[in-house]
């Protein structure tokens, strides 16, 4: 199986991806930059939980949600 990650980089660009159902963890490589093991977080919004993977803790709930509500 696998589930479903939105992932929060750099410059406010977004990514959706999926990965293997027990993954805590993912790395994401685009032509720029690698992020090597970024942990996987759930994030509530609406009442729905969606799994996240930021590439900082800086990232505010503001950029989150937003990042979020581009894919779903």
């Amino acid at each position: 199986m696998s589930k479903d990650v939105v992932v929060i980089l750099p410059g406010g660009k977004v990514d959706h991806v999926s990965v293997d159902d027990g993954s805590v963890k993912l790395s994401y490589k685009n032509d720029q930059r690698s992020f090597p093991d970024l942990p996987i977080e759930a994030w509530t919004l609406d009442g729905k939980e969606v799994l996240i993977a930021r590439f900082s803790d800086l990232v505010t709930a503001r950029e989150t949600e937003a990042a979020i509500r581009q894919f779903y």
